[in-house]
């Protein structure tokens, strides 16, 4: 998917006085003088380095009319590709809101984002080599800030969105803020309703047996009444200490799909049709999610102390009911039945306690964390015939995960003359205790890391600056990922966690140079132990399972650059490519260390055009290319996006009216492959990127009033 890379130059600034003339007159005593006004424009640039990250400012752009997760895929140094982030290559990334982790799977972020109004969303920090006093969790950070003001007043803000793809979706969200000198009170909820779509072609071919086996399937799923909320409340006890609390969360009832997917096996010595048989799947999900908060700021002189508090509970429930018709050669016809019935939950608490001192040159840090997380995954499994299903003991499972986290970090700021220097060492000590009955697992370790982070940074002279990181990151697996229960999609495929998964180790080194708007990087990753979902074929019970796993190791080596250009005062251009080489070291079926390769490169064109005077009319023009990559044992295929977004403001800018059109050629899609050894497979995916949408929001109130800034969540909610 694209991703978007801009530099918006300062605007001209527009002043005006009293004539000349009236000036050089002698001025007398108790003569009263009445100045014009002068009125200063001035935008940010939309990218700007600093030593340790990158900020991507989005504010008063026409990519505010996008959605969340639309301007993650235009932030530069993010690729998503398949609904997945990733950054450097890697997909083990920490998604912060304002510095504070949030609690949510990979799926659930992106519904989450889809829902997030860009015009709460301030910039996007892409911080490659995370300093020590972030979470060691991830091999980089995306970090969300939204916007904040204490000026006092009330606003409200109500919105709606169609979005038409293949199906239609909508939304519908009220917003409120109300702040006095003390209080900033914020709020909003969102209805959201609609069909999602994934389409997917499978392809097997087993060689020993000569067949090939393809099975079509088109996922729709129906969410009609998704529900989320938060509100967020800052207090000032005086000028130098507050309280912040709040809560957040989501809730879908009833997450529908009905699956019908045809599978036929083909003789791969003459293409002729052989065997089929039909699965239809009856899916019901119901989840959701609760975040609470409590937090307290101190200032005493150059010292600020901050005390933090986050709990968060997770619940999934998901019923599954498969039934198979067979209808294979030399073979009578049968059938077949199955059920799954799985819940989870998670509960997290975590209380953290930091200190910073400033001084005018130096910048001393320094905190310390506890965090607390139960999993518990309950799955019952059920097999029969037409009529009666009856509990299958050996394939269900009750597994347990408890994880407690004792952290501290320490580090130090300097500036002296042209240079500029930081670095700290966090320590994290992790106790794991895992307990799975089917297959029986029993796991109890403590390990104790450290993460030593160090940035240099010299000016050259103006506009120009040479810096330098390194930084040493883990990344702890999922808790789904953990869990060696057997999910099945259909008679012949199951998914399997590893209770038994190594954390990823990950080293990172960068060299970076500015000159004006120019942005040049050079980079390397090397990780340990990645992990990643990859897929194995079995012959002997042409079973597909993918399970999620271990590689050996994998490296990445690359470089991009960027740059913005600005042909009028209201029409910029933006440029932005990379290209980095990639390795994954992985042991194959065979027992045989296999090296996945690839030089992976992207661009990313786009415009912004002010069309009229009053700057009510905006458009924004993008095109992004994706080259082949690999993930493990797969190659992934090239895509393409092209997408247009026209936003216009009336009534005073109190209405606003945006046209999204994303994926105008129907090029956003890949397909997936793994070939070596005896593994042959393939897999076509779409993921109804193709639509158009239309955002309506109707301001009222006081809009130079901001929410109050709500508190993200910790390190280990992410992993939920």
């Amino acid at each position: 998917m694209k991703f978007y890379i801009a530099f918006f130059f300062c605007l001209p600034l527009f002043a005006w006085a009293q004539k000349e003339d009236s000036t050089r007159k002698t001025l007398k005593k108790d003569t009263t003088i009445v100045l014009d006004a002068v009125s200063v424009n001035y935008k940010k640039p939309m990218l700007k380095r600093k030593a340790d990250r990158l900020e991507f400012n989005i504010d008063q752009t026409p990519l505010q009319n996008l959605n969340g997760w639309d301007i993650l895929k235009n932030t530069p140094n993010v690729v998503v590709k398949n609904d997945e982030l990733s950054v450097r290559g890697s997909t083990q990334i920490l998604v912060t809101i304002n510095d504070k982790k949030i609690l949510m799977s990979q799926e659930q972020l992106k519904q989450f984002l889809e829902n997030t109004k860009g015009s709460s969303i301030n910039s996007v920090e892409v911080i490659t080599n995370p300093p020590a006093k972030y979470e060691a969790q991830g091999g980089a950070v995306i970090n969300i800030k939204m916007k904040q003001n204490k000026l006092t007043g009330y606003k409200g803000r109500l919105s709606g969105r169609y979005h038409q793809s293949i199906y239609a979706k909508g939304r519908i969200g009220l917003m409120q803020s109300f702040n006095t000198d003390k209080w900033q009170l914020s709020g909003d909820y969102n209805f959201v309703s609609g069909n999602y779509v994934r389409k997917n072609l499978d392809v097997v071919t087993f060689a020993d047996d000569q067949t090939r086996w393809e099975s079509d399937m088109v996922r729709k799923t129906q969410s009609h009444a998704q529900h989320s909320y938060n509100f967020s409340a800052q207090y000032a006890i005086d000028t130098l200490q507050n309280i912040q609390f709040g809560f957040d969360g989501n809730y879908n009832p009833a997450s529908i799909g009905n699956y019908n997917v045809p599978t036929n096996i083909y003789n791969t010595a003459n293409n002729a049709l052989e065997s089929n048989y039909q699965t239809l799947n009856d899916r019901r999900q119901r989840y959701g999610r609760f975040n609470a908060y409590l937090a307290y700021d101190k200032k005493f002189g150059a010292h600020n102390l901050t005390w933090s508090n986050n709990y968060s509970t997770n619940h999934h429930r998901e019923n599954q009911e498969v039934a198979t018709y067979f209808r294979f050669i030399n073979e009578p016809e049968r059938y077949n039945r199955f059920a799954n019935h799985s819940l989870q939950l998670i509960d997290l608490y975590a209380s953290q306690l930091d200190y910073r001192l400033n001084q005018k040159k130096l910048t001393f840090e320094s905190g310390l964390k506890y965090s607390f997380v139960s999993n518990q995954n309950d799955l019952s499994f059920f097999d029969g015939n037409q009529q009666n299903l009856v509990l299958d003991p050996n394939r269900s499972n009750l597994f347990k995960y408890r994880e407690n986290i004792f952290a501290a970090y320490a580090s130090v700021n300097y500036q002296w003359g042209k240079w500029e220097a930081k670095a700290g060492l966090r320590t994290e000590t992790t106790l794991i205790q895992t307990v799975s009955n089917q297959p029986f697992v029993e796991n109890k370790n403590t390990r104790t890391n450290l993460f030593p982070t160090l940035y240099l940074m010299h000016n050259l002279g103006k506009d120009q600056q040479l810096g330098f990181s390194y930084g040493k990151r883990i990344n702890r697996p999922n808790y789904d990922f953990l869990n060696p229960s057997k999910s099945y999609y259909n008679f012949y495929s199951y998914f399997q966690g590893d209770a038994n998964l190594k954390s990823t180790i990950i080293h990172n080194l960068s060299t970076t140079y500015t000159l004006k708007d120019w942005n040049f990087e050079i980079y390397y990753s090397h990780r340990v132990n990645p992990s990643m979902e990859i897929s194995v074929q079995n012959p002997a019970t042409f079973e597909t399972v993918y399970n999620y796993t271990n590689i050996e190791k994998s490296n990445n080596f690359g470089a991009n650059f960027s740059k913005g250009f600005s042909l009028s005062e209201k029409w910029k251009v933006n440029l932005y490519a990379m290209g980095e080489y990639n390795d994954d070291y992985f042991i194959g079926v065979d027992k045989v260390l296999y090296k996945n390769k690839n030089f992976f490169y992207y661009g990313n064109v786009s415009t912004q055009i002010t069309l009229d005077k009053a700057k009510t009319w905006d458009l924004n023009l993008l095109y992004v290319y994706n080259s082949k990559s690999i993930q493990g044992s797969f190659n992934i295929t090239s895509s393409q996006n092209t997408n247009v977004v026209l936003n216009k403001k009336m009534f005073d800018k109190k209405f606003e009216i945006g046209l999204v059109i994303n994926d105008i050629f129907k090029t956003d899609n890949s397909i997936v492959s793994a070939k070596y050894a005896n593994q042959n497979q393939y897999f076509t995916d779409y993921r109804d990127t193709q639509y158009f949408m239309i955002n309506l929001k109707y301001n009222f109130g006081n809009q130079k009033v901001k929410d109050a800034k709500a508190r993200a969540k910790t390190d280990e909610q992410n992993r939920m």
